[in-house]
């Protein structure tokens, strides 16, 4: 079941979705979904590699307290 889809930029501008990235993952993280899953966006220069560097962190195992 999908939670809720997310683009960060329907134009395909980067620095648009550069803007959105982080709102973007702080609502998606608060939806309470079990699973997240992102595509690669743009390409790996400026900031599609900012992007998706990002996006790697965001997908890295959290520790727990």
């Amino acid at each position: 079941r999908v939670v809720r889809g997310a683009s960060l930029s329907d134009a395909g501008d980067e620095i648009q979705a550069a803007q959105r990235l982080f709102a973007a993952l702080r609502a998606l993280d608060d939806s309470g979904a079990e699973l997240i899953v992102a595509e690669p966006w743009g390409d790996r220069t400026g900031l599609g590699q900012a992007i998706a560097d990002r996006l790697g962190r965001a997908a890295a195992p959290r520790r727990t307290a």
